[in-house]
Formats: structure tokens, C-alpha cells, sequence
């Protein structure tokens, strides 16, 4: 809590009471330099924010700054008109527009378009929609008011329930922002705006409805000190910005309820106000009407597409992640988990159709002597190149060629039989041989493969796993019998 500053508030709010007790026959005229100062100073305090923590329009602060200001030029104008037009307690129209207009930057941040992650069109459409509000709310006061003021005490009581209806909906939506308030940085702005807002309203029902209208009290106000309140507490908690700093993290579908329904609530409120004045400005009130609802709707249209493209922008870092995840990041190839998966997808698959499954284990012979030789940056360039070549041997997009582990590569054939399965081992040793990459501690100086081949059963009695570990016992026969051949795995009699 901001104990100094309230203390110095709660001096100021002291010598104004003391100077109205001695001059009681003037009180609003001695009071003027007190009810000046007040907001001035609250909008001090919140360019002070500003200036340390950024002017930018998503802190907020220079909104708040801008409401003060249009408050103390409004008490500067009612100054003016009581020492030029002696209008007293009746508040002049033009005036009225100032003091209804502080509203307006407020309910824009409540509104939530000031917001760092908006568009400029949102921040567009909220401005003109609060703009709208405000206007609305000035025509139908004005109505009830000549320039000089309120034409009779119903229609000033009127133009009091106005005000009372814009202070409690500015105070009720500061209130659930603040709550719903998702950073630290957010909630001591909102922390702030509800404090004044809240106060502001409670003071000036009391002004309002207690010193304004209250003939008893007529051209005496003892208690005009109540109006500073909200300037003072808003000064006091700004200085430092510091509100309830240990209030905990609202829940995250609070935050998605308040974030959806803040730009309802301001279109609601434009439209509410536009039926007010429909009466007494049609045209203008359908037009209120208009803005209301096209604000909205693009406004709910352009959040709807910003949605949808953050969505397919994670489902595209989902699908990379999960590439990431299945591809051998050194040969480009699918990798044991993908090819795992793919066994078992594409045998089931067999199983149901009674189509054969052809797998072929390829094992790089003699490529540890390749990395001793020549280093493991040769070694890598060698299974890039066959790796490439490999994929040039599939015909079908259901082909799979992935890295089994260190120079080991299985081709996956889907509706494959033997004999289409030694043409592709066949192709493969020539693609290999072709490459020419040089490796003297072979046979004929040059990269071979030795090559295990084995074909799925007809009758499926047999899993996935038992399929690899036969190509993988042909592999290992092809190797035994002195590499760069093909050997095929024992076909069990029910499968031939």
C-alpha cells in the first residue's frame, strides 16, 4: 500500500475541507483550485507511468492520462462558466461533452484493442465504436439541456442517471479486466482504472445526487472535497504502480470468457444507448445502430481469422515437429521410429488384403573402415550419397526407404512378391555399385551393400517383428557369405 502518497491525499483532501469551512458562502469558487489540481495531478502521475514504462498504446497508461486530462478540462470549463455564465449547479451542455467524453479512453482499454497482439483495423473499430459511445451519450444528455444548462429539474435528474449509468459501466468493465487481468503489467493498469473508477462512482452519486440536486444544499457545499477521491486514489496508486501485487493468476477460461466478451460488451453498450436516442435523433441513432453492429461483427470476423491463422500456424509447427521426430536429420530419410510404424501399418494392411509385403535390410559393407580411413565427415557424405541414390530406386509413393541405424537402411515394399523384390535388390547393388565411392578394403575398391530380403506369408502367421528379424537373419547370410550379394530368407511352405 502507498502509504506516503495516501497520506499526502489525505492532507490535500484536509486543507480543502479547512478552506471551505472558512469561506462556507464560497465554498465552490475556493474549491476550484482544489478540484483543478486533483485530476491535473492524476494526470501527472499517469504520464509519470508513461514515461516509465512506455508510451506505447497497449501499456495503457497514456489512455488513463488522457481520461484525466479531459476531466480537468472539463472542471476548467465549469470554472469558466461559473464565473462567466453564474450557471451554479446546472452544467452546460458543451461542458457535459468533455465530461462524458473521459470515458471514452477508458472504455478503449476496457475494450481490450489497445492490446499489443490486436490488429490496427480492431484497434480502428473499437476506437470508432467507443467514439460512438460517447457521442451517443452526449446527444441524449444534450437533448435534456440547453447551452446554458438543464431546462428543468426532471430532465437535470435525467442527465444525472446518464452519468450514473457511463460511471457504472466504466467501473464494472475496469473491474472484470482487472480480475481477469493476465500479466503483471496489465493488472496494476486495470488495478489503478478500478480504483478511480470505482471511487469516481460512489462520489459522484454523492455529488450528483446529494449536493447537485438537493435544493437543501443549494449554493452550499460542504463536502465538495468528495469529488478529488478518485483523482487522489488514482495519483496515490499510480505513483508506484503497485495494486494488489499478490493477487494470484485468474484461471485461463476466465481470461478467454472477459477477452471474447470485452468488444460485446462495448458494441452492447453502443447499442443500447443509440435506442436511447432514437427518439429524439433517428437518423443519427440508426447510424449508432450500424457502427454497433458492422463493429462487431468485423471485429469478431478479423479475431475469428486471426484464430484460425494462429491454428494453422501451430498445426504447421506440429507437422514439422512430428517430421522432425519420424526423419533422420543426417540422410533426410524416414527414420527407425517412422519405419517401425510403418511395418506394422503396412503389414496389418497385408494381412487384410492376403498382398504380399517385401523388406529389404541393406547394410553398407565394410563402412566402419571408411570412417577410420577417411574420418566420420566422409563417412557421413557416403550415407548421404547412397541415400539419395536409394530413393531414385522407388517406384510407388507407398515405397518406404529409411535409415534402420548406423549404415544400416530398410526398403519397405508394400504389394510386393519375390520376384518384384529381387528386381529392386538388383537395381539397388547396381545404383550402389554405380556410385563408384572409393573404399580400398573392398573387393573391387569401391562402396558395395550386402542386401536381406524377405517376403511377408500369405496366410499371416506370422508379426511384423518376425518379417524383419527374417530379412535381418538374410542379411546377416548375405554378409557371412562374403558381402555385395543378395540373400532371400527361407520361404515356409505355406507360403509357397
Amino acid at each position: 500500500m502507498p502509504k506516503t502518497e495516501l497520506t499526502l491525499a489525505g492532507a490535500f483532501l484536509a486543507l480543502h475541507a479547512v478552506v471551505i469551512a472558512m469561506f462556507p458562502q464560497h465554498a465552490m469558487m475556493v474549491s476550484y483550485p482544489f478540484l483543478i489540481a486533483a485530476p491535473l495531478l492524476a494526470t501527472a502521475t499517469m504520464l509519470r507511468r508513461c514515461f516509465i514504462d512506455g508510451f506505447a498504446l497497449y501499456k495503457g497508461w497514456i489512455l488513463a492520462a488522457i481520461s484525466m486530462l479531459l476531466w480537468t478540462l472539463g472542471m476548467l470549463m465549469s470554472a469558466g462558466a461559473e464565473l462567466l455564465l453564474d450557471t451554479h449547479n446546472l452544467t452546460p451542455a458543451v461542458i457535459m461533452l468533455v465530461y462524458i467524453q473521459y470515458g471514452v479512453p477508458i472504455t478503449y482499454a476496457a475494450s481490450g484493442a489497445h492490446e499489443e497482439r490486436e490488429s490496427v483495423i480492431v484497434r480502428i473499430t473499437d476506437a470508432v465504436m467507443a467514439m460512438t459511445l460517447g457521442g451517443m451519450f452526449y446527444l441524449y444528455t444534450f437533448s435534456l439541456a440547453s447551452l446554458h444548462g438543464q431546462t428543468d429539474a426532471h430532465n437535470a435528474q435525467r442527465v444525472v442517471l446518464m452519468f450514473d449509468l457511463e460511471n457504472l459501466f466504466l467501473a464494472v468493465c475496469c473491474t472484470i479486466r482487472y480480475l481477469a487481468a493476465e500479466s503483471y503489467q496489465a493488472r496494476r493498469m486495470f488495478g489503478v482504472l478500478t480504483i478511480y473508477t470505482v471511487s469516481y462512482l460512489v462520489a459522484a452519486l454523492y455529488y450528483n445526487h446529494v449536493l447537485a440536486l438537493d435544493e437543501a444544499h443549494a449554493g452550499s457545499y460542504p463536502a465538495l472535497w468528495v469529488i478529488e477521491i478518485p483523482f487522489l486514489l488514482a495519483a496515490a496508486f499510480g505513483w508506484r504502480g503497485a495494486v494488489f501485487t499478490g493477487f494470484t493468476s485468474p484461471r485461463l477460461q476466465w481470461i478467454r470468457i472477459v477477452r471474447s466478451g470485452s468488444p460485446l460488451m462495448l458494441a452492447l453498450a453502443v447499442l443500447l444507448t443509440s435506442l436511447l436516442v432514437l427518439q429524439i435523433h433517428f437518423y443519427v441513432a440508426v447510424a449508432g445502430i450500424v457502427i454497433a453492429l458492422i463493429g462487431y461483427g468485423l471485429r469478431s470476423t478479423l479475431t475469428q481469422a486471426r484464430h484460425i491463422e494462429m491454428e494453422d500456424a501451430l498445426r504447421h509447427d506440429r507437422d514439422e515437429l512430428e517430421d522432425m521426430a519420424l526423419e533422420d536429420s543426417l540422410t533426410q530419410t524416414p527414420n527407425r521410429r517412422a519405419f517401425d510404424l510403418a511395418l506394422h501399418r503396412e503389414y496389418a494392411r497385408a494381412v487384410r488384403t492376403g498382398q504380399p509385403v517385401a523388406l529389404l535390410m541393406i547394410d553398407i559393407d565394410h563402412f566402419k573402415w571408411i570412417n577410420d580411413r577417411y574420418g566420420h565427415l566422409t563417412g557421413d557424405h557416403c550415407l548421404r550419397t547412397i541415400a539419395t541414390e536409394l530413393r531414385k530406386v522407388l517406384r510407388r509413393p507407398t515405397d518406404l526407404l529409411a535409415r534402420f541405424g548406423g549404415e544400416e537402411f530398410s526398403l519397405l515394399l508394400p504389394d510386393t512378391d519375390l520376384p518384384g523384390a529381387q528386381a529392386i535388390a538388383a537395381l539397388v547393388n547396381a545404383a550402389v555399385r554405380k556410385l563408384a565411392i572409393a573404399n580400398p578394403d573392398n573387393l573391387d575398391g569401391i562402396v558395395t551393400v550386402s542386401i536381406g530380403v524377405a517376403i511377408s506369408l500369405k496366410n499371416g502367421e506370422e508379426t511384423p517383428i518376425d518379417l524383419l528379424m527374417r530379412a535381418d537373419k538374410a542379411l546377416y547370410q548375405a554378409k557371412h557369405n562374403g558381402r555385395d550379394r543378395v540373400e532371400y530368407a527361407d520361404m515356409p511352405e505355406a507360403n509357397a
